[in-house]
């Protein structure tokens, strides 16, 4: 039997990919403003914290880090 509470929240990858992106933007926002307020570093977040936050799992969060530094590395080698 489907629940159907859980069926309607399903994402697509693609909605789960802008989902991800927003709340790791709004991550890194709050907590730079919070280092610039107390006149600290910004802190250093682990894969589990990251994707406790934004809702998925570590194993995401490594491919989307892994996919990110290769994008970079493209860019940087052009």
């Amino acid at each position: 039997m489907k629940n159907r509470s859980t069926d309607s929240h399903k994402e697509t990858p693609e909605q789960q990919d802008k989902r991800i992106d927003a709340m790791l933007n709004c991550m890194v926002v709050e907590a730079a403003l919070f280092a610039l307020e107390n006149e600290d570093a910004p802190p250093c977040f682990t894969r589990d914290q990251i994707g406790d936050f934004v809702g998925c799992s570590k194993d995401t969060i490594r491919r989307i880090e892994e996919s990110a530094l290769r994008k970079v590395k493209k860019h940087l080698l052009k």
